[in-house]
């Protein structure tokens, strides 16, 4: 595959930045990142960070939130 079509990667720094845009609060923060979530087939925002492909599809989530793309 050629490089230029690929996305970037999404890196953890990138992944936490939009999370705290999104929610403010550190402890609110907290309990949704250890929160089951029905869209990520029930499994924590937390267990998202550790591969390149679970964090690009956490990312979608985070900004589908933020921009009001779900219900």
């Amino acid at each position: 595959m050629d490089q230029r079509d690929s996305k970037p990667e999404v890196t953890v720094e990138a992944l936490e930045a939009e999370i705290a845009d999104l929610i403010d609060d550190p402890v609110l923060r907290e309990e949704w990142l250890n929160t089951r979530i029905p869209i990520l087939e029930s499994k924590t925002p937390k267990s998202y960070f550790n591969t390149p492909s679970d964090r690009a599809r956490l990312m979608q989530v985070v900004l589908e939130m933020k921009f009001g793309e779900m219900a």
